[in-house]
């Protein structure tokens, strides 16, 4: 009787099984505090004038950043390294490096965005003039998504994550103010192939869970090697990885990249190009590493195939494109083949070079640390080449003679090349050094033999546009607009950071020297 008693009571009252989760606010801050920043700017774009807007936005939101900012940097030198929220996220060093990468781009990519509301759009008629200053607050929240992607240890976390980092590209993607037809399709397409995406990873989830009983990367480690379903497990990790490499860009899962990349507005392409690639790698490396580590044969002959056919399949149409923006998406689905070298060493702690150790995610980071600088500065420098019409001129013939008529333009621009290209003294050498350091010293010398192949082979692209920028006839119907301050603010520090990178490695090399692994 009394345990009927019991039973129903604890029927009528179930918020008493409900455990309250415990949480370290402090360890938390940088993520409520983007929150939180990203709900004020809200609040802002609905309550504030127009013609005022704009400016407060972005003083908002770099306040919110560098607030966060401060924060990352506090709790690295507390020490706070712990998997938190009742173990739904994982702070530690390779997580707050992955963010605090998110927020130096993003912030990169916010001045970019300023530029596109200072511009006076005499060109575009006065009904058609739309200034999108929710353009800030769609950032905020994805960058917000982006931060917990990097971060989550929980399969549901991690999906979660995916959804509020891709809902606000999606529309970001069709704020255009140019060729809005385009705009609109690109962002339709993105849409519609991330839902796609998102599907296969939620069955994925869903494999895994009915596999091992867990949702945590670590349950799913523990209880991969005693289940009694192992088609469920192969199945659910086939499945989410492909979610993942979606938002990276590697083939076959590519097709949304080419024309997302030209239709979507110039500084949302530069902050799509690396931030959602910075953090869909450093979760797809905790995956690898933490719940399905690749200590089988199986799982690293798949990636190392994914790799050499997005590395050729990247560089082979990047030879071929008339469009400087569908240049740079080929050459970022090379990139991301190139990463995906590294990731053959996921069953691997720490790999040491002479004195420097590295693990894998701290070599990927570096190499996106490098390509990020890169894409960002040249796509700010494809902001102010324009048609007589007004939008950009972003067909490579409309380039010739560009570096003989703006010298400084052109030589950053070519030092952008120059370093996807990965030529000495610039990020680019130091990135692909640390990302095929890692399959050479885990056993897969011909696979970094082959990438070195097809970065000669991507080579010819980006010297190819050296050579129409710096030895072809100006073209005649090109206009190359004086670079406002923001412009120009963000090809010096990307053009300086991209030499100094190359030119002394050593705090870098260091960093990743004291990175280590994942904590879970």
């Amino acid at each position: 009787m009394i345990q009927n008693i019991v039973a129903m009571d604890m029927v009528a009252s179930p918020a008493r099984m409900i455990e309250s989760p415990a949480l370290d606010y402090q360890t938390l801050a940088p993520l409520l505090i983007m929150f939180g920043g990203a709900c004020v700017a809200l609040l802002l774009d609905a309550f504030v004038r127009r013609p005022a807007r704009a400016i407060v936005q972005l003083v908002s939101v770099f306040a919110v950043l560098i607030a966060t900012m401060g924060m990352l940097i506090a709790n690295w030198v507390d020490g706070r390294f712990a998997v938190v929220a009742n173990g739904l996220l994982a702070m530690d060093k390779p997580t707050y490096m992955a963010q605090g990468a998110l927020i130096v781009f993003t912030a990169l990519c916010m001045i970019l965005f300023s530029t596109r509301h200072a511009r006076r759009l005499k060109t575009i008629p006065e009904s058609e003039r739309t200034e999108h200053s929710e353009i800030y607050v769609l950032a905020l929240f994805s960058l917000f998504g982006m931060m917990l992607f990097a971060a989550a240890t929980n399969l549901l976390m991690l999906f979660v994550a995916l959804e509020v980092m891709s809902l606000p590209l999606y529309v970001l993607s069709g704020l255009a103010l140019y060729r809005r037809r385009l705009s609109q399709e690109a962002s339709l397409k993105y849409f519609l192939l991330g839902v796609l995406a998102a599907a296969i990873m939620l069955y994925g989830i869903v494999m895994l869970y009915a596999a091992t009983g867990n949702f945590t990367f670590a349950g799913i480690a523990e209880q991969s090697s005693h289940t009694d379903k192992p088609a469920l497990l192969v199945l659910g990790v086939v499945f989410v990885v492909i979610g993942l490499l979606f938002k990276i860009g590697a083939v076959p899962f590519h097709s949304w990249v080419p024309d997302v990349y030209q239709g979507a507005p110039t500084p949302v392409t530069a902050f799509m190009a690396i931030c959602t690639k910075l953090a869909a790698v450093a979760a797809l490396a905790r995956v690898l590493t933490v719940a399905v580590p690749l200590n089988e044969s199986q799982w690293e002959v798949v990636i190392v195939v994914l790799a050499i056919i997005s590395m050729l399949f990247g560089a082979l149409l990047t030879m071929t494109q008339t469009d400087v923006k569908r240049l740079i998406a080929y050459s970022s689905i090379t990139h991301a083949g190139f990463i995906m070298t590294a990731l053959v060493g996921a069953h691997q702690d720490l790999l040491k070079v002479g004195s420097l150790e590295f693990s894998v995610v701290s070599s990927v980071l570096i190499y996106l640390a490098a390509y990020g600088l890169a894409t960002i500065g040249a796509f700010a420098i494809v902001t102010v080449v324009r048609r007589e019409s007004g939008e950009e001129a972003t067909a490579i013939s409309a380039w010739e003679g560009i570096g003989r008529q703006h010298p400084w333009l052109g030589a950053a621009f070519a030092l952008y090349f120059l370093s996807f290209a990965g030529i000495p003294l610039t990020a680019g050498f130091i990135g692909k050094f640390t990302v095929f350091a890692v399959p050479w010293l885990a056993g897969y010398s011909w696979l970094v033999v082959v990438a070195l192949l097809v970065s000669a082979l991507a080579a010819y692209a980006y010297v190819r546009m050296i050579i129409v920028m710096f030895f072809k006839r100006p073209n005649v119907t090109t206009v190359v607009a004086k670079p406002g301050a923001a412009v120009s603010i963000v090809v010096v520090i990307t053009a300086i950071l991209t030499v100094l990178m190359g030119i002394l490695p050593g705090p870098v090399l260091g960093l990743a020297n004291s990175l280590g692994g994942f904590l879970m």
